[in-house]
């Protein structure tokens, strides 16, 4: 299901906040967290509902591991139990994941010929498997508690975060479902989320899917691109990933402090980043804490030596963007990003210029991020090789034409009729309003922080309450966010 649609907006949202409302009132809180659960199971299965099978499998896999400890807690059993869990946990992931790409490239190695296999990728799997083997692995560790089943499918199914994060763990979240005085509604929490929700649909819904279009048309027809075209493509998906998931998860924030649930940060100005380590502390926070506990720290993470520090950093970073796909673009994009935390861990230039340091950490992300949109490492170096070109065939026309919103839909349909030749100029006008926008926004505190202001202005409701309503009216235009495939 998703956020920005009528039926979560005017349906599904409504009664689920109600129902446990209501039902925590009463003091049924059994019935309340049972509730929740219920309806966080529609809410994943409403896509296909032969998902459910796959979440609850790995639930009751997960679950059952931490029983079996809690009745045979001995160092060779943790043992025995961790191997077990992350097996399982891993061959679950590598096969709805992993499967048909490993066969394609042993065909291509080996020349053999396996047939690829028919595989739906459940949504989410990434997200609810890493949380699950990230309490698995504390549980081993002797680091968490065997928590009640109530407890244990409120952590992982929790709607806001079930499909594409925030990656939330056990410790902070399962204590936020046992407090029975989060359980009572509150205004002013309530109101803070419908802030921080509004704010995110409209970065997805407005911003997001309307760069989309300009994106789309430039991957579907790079040789045509000429060397602006080719730039503006590439900040244009730079753009669009961080509205497109920065706004998921401000809306998953703001959905859990409608229900007095606190949900992590997950972005944090990233493009305000001064190097490629400090993008990493501002972008995905909750994945990057996630790798640096569970990866990057087993591994040995800087306590060994220099060389041993780049190997664990490169390490990380190729399972990043292994973690992100079934593809050898997401590895090299990861490959990238290990390269340039590992350059600036060294420290060998300093820039001593903050804007300089801005501009040059965004033009590596962004020029890392062509491959990481791209089909095929093929497309990503074409897409460079435009770049890079130096040519200019007026292309930059044809992305305005592809990236026009609907809302000026009337104004160029009139200019066609009336003054033709003054389409194309407005198209573009268009283009540059929205980037001159999106820079805008950029420059702005983060949603969290505009949220968690002192004083809430009539300007400031007002702008909401507008840009609530244009959302929804644009909603017809809907898309699914890309972080669903991950």
């Amino acid at each position: 299901m998703l956020f920005n649609s009528y039926f979560f907006l005017f349906l599904f949202l409504p009664l689920a906040l109600a129902g446990w409302f209501l039902l925590n009132r009463c003091r049924q809180y059994k019935l309340a967290q049972g509730f929740l659960i219920g309806m966080s199971l529609w809410f994943y299965a409403y896509y296909n509902i032969s998902f459910l099978w796959v979440i609850a499998g790995s639930c009751i896999f997960n679950y059952g591991i931490s029983a079996l400890l809690f009745r045979k807690n001995t160092p060779r059993s943790r043992k025995l139990f961790l191997a077990v869990g992350c097996l399982g946990n891993l061959g679950a992931l590598g096969y709805f994941k992993y499967c048909n790409f490993f066969l394609e490239n042993v065909n291509a190695l080996f020349h053999a010929d396996f047939q690829l296999k028919t595989i739906i990728l459940p949504l989410g799997i990434s997200f609810f498997t890493f949380q699950q083997m990230s309490y698995l692995i504390d549980r081993c560790r002797g680091e968490a508690p065997h928590y009640g089943l109530l407890d244990y499918l409120s952590f992982v199914t929790f709607f806001p975060s079930l499909i594409s994060g925030p990656i939330v763990l056990h410790a902070g979240t399962v204590s936020q479902f046992r407090e029975e005085a989060l359980r009572r509604f509150d205004a002013e929490s309530f109101a803070k989320g419908v802030m921080q929700f509004t704010m995110g649909l409209g970065k997805k819904v407005l911003l997001a899917d309307t760069l989309a279009l300009a994106v789309n048309y430039g991957y579907a027809n790079i040789a045509s691109l000429d060397s602006i075209s080719g730039l503006a493509v590439a900040c244009f998906y730079t753009l669009e990933l961080y509205f497109d998931f920065s706004g998921y998860s401000d809306m998953a924030i703001g959905i859990g402090k409608m229900f007095r649930i606190t949900i992590p940060e997950n972005f944090r100005s990233p493009y305000k980043a001064e190097s490629v380590k400090d993008f990493w502390k501002r972008w995905h926070i909750t994945l990057s804490s996630f790798l640096q506990t569970y990866v990057y720290f087993p591994l040995g993470g800087s306590r060994k030596g220099k060389a041993r520090t780049i190997l664990n950093t490169l390490i990380t970073f190729l399972v990043s963007g292994l973690w992100h796909g079934a593809n050898w673009t997401f590895v090299f994009w990861g490959l990238l990003h290990g390269i340039g935390v590992a350059f600036n861990s060294l420290e060998l230039v300093k820039v001593r210029k903050k804007w300089l340091a801005r501009a040059l950490t965004f033009a590596y992300i962004c020029a890392a991020f062509v491959f990481f949109r791209a089909d095929s490492l093929g497309d990503g170096f074409r897409i460079m090789g435009r770049i890079f070109s130096l040519e200019y065939n007026g292309s930059v026309m044809a992305l305005a034409a592809a990236m026009e919103p609907s809302e000026i839909y009337l104004v160029t349909k009139a200019l066609s009729i009336a003054a033709p030749g003054l389409v194309g100029t407005a198209q573009l006008a268009v283009m540059l309003v929205i980037t001159g926008i999106c820079v805008v926004v950029l420059t702005q505190k983060t949603t969290q922080q505009q949220v968690e202001r002192k004083k809430i202005t009539f300007s400031f409701t007002f702008g909401l309450a507008f840009l609530f309503v244009w959302s929804v009216l644009s909603l017809s235009g809907v898309s699914t966010f890309v972080y669903f495939n991950f």
